[in-house]
Order: structure tokens, then sequence, then C-alpha cells
């Protein structure tokens, strides 16, 4: 197939294009000034911008399909720029993919936020039949994911050859923007930069590696079904005691045993917060981050498994493998 990848220089769009090069043609939507070294040979490059509908219909002209992985994953942004980019984005994909009439397939990547908090659901745990619900968002991020996800049940409901996918927390080697904050977050650890942690340790999150994530990417782009599913990709649901005693374990690192209150880790986030906006830089704690913390975010990933043959790995394994390539980069001891 001729495959259009949106998001394909971001952590989990790398992961992607390396999983699908070997197997198809591959065509990247990539902004000006953005890098492209280090992808597979043969790798066409279009630019554009997934909020620029005309650039999209052009490297979109002769696909078979499309992959949109393109997302604004940021802990500070304004408010329209997710909206224009997480929303008039996948927007702007779908309006491109119709009017280019080759797209057979199109896979959305979406969030494990657009499902939700799970302590809500049953047993503690949601998969992709969660039903969208009206809730008060943590940020704008889920805001936006959780609307683009409503938009993108329309246009499968009304015919668009859609598949959306929803992956869990996602870690991994790779590049460290803020979407690798698993990663970003064991280093805080190892290096000593963190005196408290935030939660309780009986919350719940699903964790993926990010390669696992890739191949039910590309399962869901090559299956024989229909259009019009959605699938959960996630890996294990692990407690956060058990994480952070899963880190200290293979990475060395000295595991805080204080844990701030919500409060006081609101309130020191938003003093952060304020601050790096007034110097244009990213804060390690925000409000927003102390309630992301306070939910369980655990889910089931059993119907990829089932369709499509999808699989992942544990927690411990998955890390074991991160801290590998963090100590052959040189980034820890």
């Amino acid at each position: 197939m001729k495959v259009l990848v949106t998001g394909g220089t971001g952590f989990l769009g790398r992961r992607v294009v390396s999983e699908l090069a070997p197997r198809h043609a591959l065509r990247l939507l990539v902004r000006r000034g953005s890098s492209r070294e280090r992808f597979p040979a043969g790798v066409e490059f279009a630019e554009g911008d997934v909020t620029d509908r005309e650039s999209l219909k052009r490297a979109v002209a002769g696909c078979d399909a499309v992959v949109h992985a393109a997302a604004l994953v940021k802990i500070l942004a304004p408010r329209e720029q997710f909206d224009r980019i997480n929303v008039g984005g996948l927007e702007n994909v779908l309006a491109a993919a119709e009017g280019a009439g080759t797209v057979t397939r199109l896979v959305y990547v979406s969030s494990f936020m657009a499902l939700g908090p799970t302590e809500g659901g049953p047993g503690g745990v949601l998969d992709e039949s969660a039903e969208p619900r009206d809730r008060i968002w943590i940020n704008d991020y889920e805001r936006t994911k959780a609307l683009s996800d409503r938009r993108a049940r329309q246009a499968a409901a009304a015919g668009a050859p859609l598949d959306v996918v929803y992956p869990g927390v996602i870690y991994g080697p790779g590049e460290l923007t803020e979407g690798n904050i698993v990663v970003r977050h064991v280093l805080d650890l190892v290096k000593g930069k963190l005196p408290a942690l935030l939660g309780k340790p009986e919350r719940r999150w699903n964790y993926v590696f990010v390669d696992d994530v890739a191949r039910g990417v590309a399962l869901v782009l090559e299956s024989p079904l229909p259009a019009g599913r959605r699938y959960v990709l996630g890996g294990e649901n692990v407690v956060q005691s058990d994480f952070y005693a899963t880190v200290g374990r293979i990475t060395g690192a000295k595991i805080p045993s204080l844990r701030l209150p919500d409060a006081v880790a609101k309130a020191a986030g938003a003093l952060q917060k304020g601050w790096a906006q007034l110097r244009g830089t990213t804060p390690q704690l925000t409000p927003d981050l102390v309630e992301v913390y306070r939910h369980d975010w655990a889910y089931d990933s059993s119907l990829a498994e089932k369709e499509l043959g999808y699989r992942w790995r544990s927690l411990a394994e998955g890390l074991g493998v991160t801290a590998g390539w963090l100590r052959q980069s040189g980034q820890i001891p």
C-alpha cells in the first residue's frame, strides 16, 4: 500500500514508520523545518501541516491509506492551538482522504485519555466500547482528544473507512518529547530530581511499550476486517506502588518515600506553571498533572488481542529494554 503518515517525526510516529516501512511505500507529512533524518530508506516526504487542508490534499494524492498520528502533546500551549491541531487536524485529514478518492483505510491514533478515567468503569477498567460521556476535562489535551474521538465515531458511522486506536501510557526508547512522559519521569527519578511522588500508591495505570503500539497500528492497517473498528492498544495495568518498585529495581533509582498531598502539589504546580509561562520554559509540575495522578487509567486490550493477534510485553520487560537503551546512550549510569 501507499500510506500517508502524519505525526511521523514524533515519539510514536517514528516507531510506526519503522514498523510499516519494510512492507509499504510511505509518504510522511512533515512541517517545514522538521527533521528528515534517521528514517528508513525510500520514505517520501511531503511538506505540509495537518492544520493546512490544501497541503494535506497534495500529500494524500495517490495514497491508498492514511495513518493519522499527529497531535499536540504539550504541558503548556494555548487552548486554540490544541483545538486547531487535535480537532481541526482530524477534520482536515478526513476531508483530504475523502477528496482523494483512493483512500480505503484510515487509522486514527487517539489516546487512552479520550476514553476517560477508569475508576468509574466495571472493575475499574474500560475498553473501546466505552461510550463518550460528558465530564470535567483535566486539560485541553484530554478535552480535544475526547472531542476528536466523538468526531471520529461520527465519521465511521457515516461510512468513512476509519479505524480508531487508543494507546495506553506509552513509554520506551526514542525521542524524549513531552509525549514520552514516562521515560522523562524515570530520568528525573534516576537523577534524584523528584523529592516526592504524586497520587495514591493504589492508582492503576496502563503502561504500554512503544514498539507494541506501533505493531498494533500496523495490524489495524493491514487487517482484512472491514473498517469502522476501535481498539485499545494497551499493555499491563500496574498500580503506582509497583511501577515505582519496578523502576527502582531495574534502574537503581532511589524512589522517594514522601508523597505530596494533592492540595500542596496543586499549589506548587500553579507556582511552577506561572513561572514557566513567564520564562517560556516547560514546568516539571502543574495542577493538571496533579489531577491526572488522582485517577485510574486502566484499560483492556482483549479485543485487539482476539481480532488482530495484538500482543504486549510486561512493564518489567519493557522498562528493562528502555533502561538498556538509556545506559547505552549515556543518559543514565
